[in-house]
């Protein structure tokens, strides 16, 4: 073999070496990811897990009521992306009642500070309240109010309102940014977890969580939507970030799909 020979043979080897160190740091990159979500998100359902031990009461909620309430805002024009939605991670379950709350075209909607820091936590939450009046109707045991571009993790949020969140006297949401979530300044972009009390407004007594954690970042949206994270049937969240600024190559109706595939037929219940 000559050095010609020699010199080419050795740049393929150190090529295919290359390849295979970059493939290795990539996976080991996505296992530190989805360690990092898992680890910080159990310990946040560990937290909350002690409330429902502190707050039960007496009565049981009947076997036969529904979990959860769903309230789904939806642009007018967005009917095949409902259709997908009912198809996916609101399809029909006696767990489940849904209802899509439909409005005029947006844009992305964003926290309004002003709004929250200049009322109380009781003005907040009045307002919520009279708005969503209608959806309190059911027995539920808890009200979700969601945006039709945010990705809910159903069978983790199910599990987890039946084994682990308080029956009474909680709201768990994203807070404004830079306002503490003590003062129930939830972001009215982001979704927002009441138990059906406080929805219907039968309680002053109760704790707002912030639930940050349980809401993947945009990073870690972009890479569960690119199905870059290792093995997520067993990720540990209950939303994700919007996924309109990822949907560029791709529908936003297959995005969903492809995520629902990805956790329905990989789902692990996770221990707390």
């Amino acid at each position: 073999m000559g050095a010609i020979d020699k010199l080419a043979l050795g740049s393929v080897v150190i090529s295919i070496a290359s390849v295979c160190g970059i493939l290795i740091c990539l996976v080991q990159i996505a296992n530190r990811m989805d360690d990092s979500v898992n680890q910080a998100n159990s310990e946040l359902l560990q937290k909350i897990a002690l409330l429902r031990v502190e707050m039960e009461q007496a009565e049981q909620a009947s076997p036969s009521d529904p979990l959860l309430s769903l309230v789904i805002r939806s642009a007018k024009q967005s009917t095949t992306l409902r259709r997908t939605i009912r198809h996916t991670w609101a399809q029909n379950d006696h767990r489940v009642v849904h209802r899509f709350e439909l409005h005029a075209p947006t844009v992305l909607p964003k926290a309004r500070p002003t709004n929250a820091t200049n009322g109380s936590a009781a003005d907040w939450l009045q307002r919520l309240q009279h708005h969503h009046r209608a959806a309190t109707a059911s027995n539920a045991r808890y009200l979700l109010i969601v945006n039709e571009y945010v990705f809910v993790n159903m069978p983790l949020l199910l599990e987890t309102i039946e084994r682990i969140l308080p029956r009474q006297g909680f709201i768990l949401c994203r807070p404004v940014p830079n306002v503490p979530a003590q003062n129930g300044t939830c972001d009215p972009a982001q979704p927002i977890l009441l138990s059906m009390d406080v929805a219907r407004g039968l309680t002053e007594q109760y704790v707002v969580q912030d639930g940050r954690r349980l809401y993947l970042n945009d990073r870690e949206t972009e890479a569960f939507v690119r199905d870059q994270m290792h093995d997520e049937g067993r990720l540990t969240f209950f939303f994700t970030a919007p996924l309109l600024r990822f949907a560029a190559k791709m529908p936003l109706t297959q995005r969903i799909e492809q995520l629902w595939l990805s956790l329905i037929g990989n789902y692990t219940p996770v221990e707390y």
